[in-house]
């Protein structure tokens, strides 16, 4: 088929009138060279079947800098975006992509696709160096007791917290607390990164349980909305947190890529609140 598309081109180029030839060759380029956007797609979707992940982003970047008003282009941020979430687990460098497409093309249907697929990745426990987070007594706002937290260092994949608490501006103590993240989970563990409790357990699934001790945790929800000092927070994680046999309980909310925002007790329906985030600044990794 192609050897006689090929030849009634020729025959075209040699014998039609002046202004075909042109039209010809932009036929035979499009069916040869595949020169639309579909072409090109499909043609990236064939690297990534291959394993060809990066050629593939290659692909997408050149389909967006060739065809910037495309309305093709959010597609091809968000496809940049889930080979390195799926394929590379590249996090960092997805979460980019994918804010990219909620920013920049909101109107799009990959704008939606891209706040579903970061869910699927946020971080509920940020570990990254200078991180810090303020946390007072929901009482007095902090007059009572105000906790400061910073992440100072990290050794290996081990990370160090201070943390010092003040009651009425007045340093109280101060201590350090020893952090690790893996696929699995969140994790306090000593100096040397044995794990002494389990923070929260991943993927984040309502339902799931697990013991520390003699505390037995569970993940009650995890699309709360919850507004505290610091401001207001969605799709956050609500683990219950229970000593075995005790009749009241305790509830950790962590909001997406802030961590813990709200720790209240309670021992039926009502919740009260205990501790909660006032301030907080998280550097870009």
């Amino acid at each position: 088929m192609k050897r006689n598309f090929r030849k009634n081109l020729v025959l075209i180029f040699n014998f039609s009138p002046r202004g075909l030839p042109l039209v010809a060759f932009l036929i035979f380029n499009c069916f040869f060279l595949g020169c639309g956007i579909d072409s090109q797609f499909k043609s990236a979707e064939k690297l990534i079947e291959k394993g060809k992940f990066s050629e593939a982003i290659q692909k997408y970047e050149k389909i967006i800098e060739k065809n910037p008003e495309s309305p093709r282009v959010p597609e091809s941020v968000y496809g940049i975006a889930r080979i390195y979430h799926k394929n590379i687990g590249d996090i960092v460098a997805a979460k980019k992509d994918y804010r990219r497409v909620i920013n920049d093309y909101s109107g799009s249907e990959w704008a939606k696709s891209s706040k579903e697929a970061l869910l699927e990745i946020a971080d509920y426990f940020p570990l990254v160096k200078f991180a810090k987070w303020v946390e007072v007594d929901s009482d007095t706002s902090g007059k009572y007791m105000t906790a400061k937290n910073e992440i100072i260092g990290m050794s290996g994949d081990i990370f160090e917290m201070t943390r010092n608490l003040y009651t009425r501006c007045n340093f109280i103590s101060g201590f350090r607390k020893y952090y690790k993240k893996t696929e699995n989970g969140f994790y306090e563990t000593d100096k040397d990164g044995k794990i002494i409790s389990t923070i929260m357990l991943l993927p984040v699934e309502a339902g799931k349980e697990w013991l520390v001790g003699n505390v037995k945790y569970a993940i009650v929800s995890k699309n709360e909305e919850v507004t505290v000092t610091a401001g207001k927070f969605s799709n956050c994680v609500k683990i219950k947190k229970q000593l075995i046999g005790a009749p009241s309980w305790s509830y950790e909310y962590f909001a997406p890529e802030v961590g813990k925002i709200l720790t209240t007790q309670s021992s039926g329906s009502a919740e009260k609140r205990i501790t909660e985030l006032k301030e907080f600044n998280i550097p870009s990794e």
